[in-house]
C-alpha cells in the first residue's frame, strides 16, 4: 500500500465485471470505482439514463457532467476508451474516483435488451476515426450494414474509414462498383490483405496519432489486420465456417491498445446485426452525404424522404442523383427496417 496515494489521470484499456485495467504514466493499473462513484452508475441505469449519439461530439458535452457546482447524468457504464483520474493503491491496483467528460463516443442500440426498452451500447469512447472492416468475400460483403455504421458515424461526427480486406480472394464485380460508390461520395475506401501485405502501410499510416475503433461484420478479418499492423498485439484471430459462411465471434469485448508509432486502436467484437441508435427520423436523411444538397428542397420542412408529395431526394433518386441502393438503405433504417 502506497503511504500518499497519487491522484493520476489515465484511460480504461478494458473492462469486465466491475474490474478495469487502467494506462497511466506509472504504468497499467487493475482498478474499481469507488462506491460513491459505483453507485451513481447503478442509479443511471436505474433510470435508464442514456446520452444521444450526436451529443457525444458536442463541444457542451461537458456540462453534462460538472459545471458551476450542478452535478448532472453520468454515463450508464464506464466504457473503453474512457479517460479517468484515479488514486493509486500500489504498485499494480488502484481506485477510479472521477470519469472526465468524454469528448466523442460511438454507439449502436444493444442487442441484448428488450426490445420494447432498448438501451445504448457504447463502441468506444473518445475517438476520432473508425475503420469499418468488411471482406470481399467470405462472407460476402453487405452494404446495407455498411451504410448502417456509415450513419452511426455521420450521427456522432466520427470520421469513417471504409476498408475493403482479403482483397487477395477472388470477389464478384459489385464490391468493385461499391468502392467506386463510396469514394465518390467522400469515404476514404482501402483495399487490404494480411496476406499478401496489400494496404497495410497505408492503413498503418491512417492510424497513427488517432484513436481508432476496427469494427465489422464476423469474419471480415479485423484480428488478423490489427496482427498485420501492430504484430505484437498477437490477437487471437477465428476462421470463417466454410458451413455458413459467417465468421465465428473471436473478440469479445472491445479492448483499447497502444500503437508503437503513437496513437490507440480497440478491436471490436464482431457483429452480425447492427442498428442505429436515438437517431431521430428527421435528422436520419443528414447521415446520408448525398442528400444533403436536397433536404431543403421538399415541399415539406417535416419530410422524411419516403412517400411525401414533393420529396426533392426521391426526385433525386428518379433521376439518377441518388443511388437507389442507398436510398434503399435509407428507407429500411427510417421505417424501422433495419437488418
Amino acid at each position: 500500500m502506497i503511504k500518499d496515494p497519487e491522484t493520476l489521470t489515465g484511460v480504461v484499456l478494458h473492462g469486465a465485471h466491475g474490474i478495469y485495467d487502467v494506462h497511466t504514466d506509472h504504468g497499467i493499473l487493475r482498478c474499481t470505482l469507488r462506491g460513491k462513484l459505483k453507485k451513481s452508475f447503478a442509479q443511471a441505469r436505474s433510470a435508464k439514463l442514456t446520452g444521444k449519439a450526436s451529443l457525444y461530439k458536442d463541444k457542451s458535452y461537458a456540462s453534462r457532467y460538472q459545471r458551476n457546482g450542478l452535478e448532472t447524468p453520468l454515463p450508464q457504464r464506464l466504457t473503453v476508451g474512457d479517460y479517468v483520474k484515479l488514486r493509486q493503491l500500489d504498485n499494480k491496483t488502484g481506485l477510479i474516483e472521477e470519469i472526465l467528460p468524454r469528448q466523442s463516443a460511438l454507439l449502436r442500440k444493444d442487442a441484448n435488451t428488450d426490445a420494447k426498452r432498448p438501451t445504448a451500447q457504447t463502441m468506444l469512447a473518445n475517438l476520432d476515426q473508425v475503420v469499418i472492416v468488411f471482406a470481399t468475400t467470405r462472407p460476402e460483403p453487405h452494404f446495407g450494414m455498411l451504410d448502417r455504421y456509415l450513419a452511426i458515424c455521420e450521427s456522432a461526427r466520427i470520421r469513417p474509414i471504409i476498408c475493403l480486406n482479403k482483397v487477395d480472394l477472388p470477389h464478384d464485380e459489385r464490391v468493385e462498383k461499391a468502392a467506386d460508390l463510396y469514394s465518390h461520395l467522400g469515404y476514404t475506401v482501402i483495399w487490404t490483405s494480411p496476406k499478401t501485405g496489400t494496404g497495410i502501410d497505408t492503413l498503418r499510416t491512417l492510424l497513427k496519432e488517432h484513436t481508432t475503433l476496427f469494427t465489422g461484420p464476423s469474419g471480415a478479418g479485423k484480428s488478423s489486420l490489427v496482427n498485420a499492423i501492430e504484430p505484437g498485439m498477437a490477437l487471437k484471430t477465428g476462421l470463417v465456417s466454410d458451413a455458413t459462411g459467417k465468421g465465428r465471434h473471436t473478440t469479445t469485448s472491445s479492448q483499447l491498445y497502444p500503437l508503437s508509432e503513437g496513437g490507440w486502436l480497440a478491436d471490436s467484437a464482431g457483429i452480425r446485426a447492427l442498428a442505429t441508435w436515438d437517431i431521430a427520423p428527421e435528422d436520419l436523411g443528414w447521415c446520408f452525404v448525398e442528400f444533403r444538397p436536397f433536404l431543403d428542397q421538399c415541399l415539406y420542412s417535416d419530410c422524411l424522404h419516403v412517400d411525401e408529395e414533393g420529396c426533392a431526394v426521391r426526385q433525386a433518386v428518379e433521376d439518377g442523383l441518388i443511388n437507389e441502393e442507398r436510398y434503399t438503405s435509407y428507407v429500411r433504417m427510417v421505417t424501422g427496417e433495419e437488418r
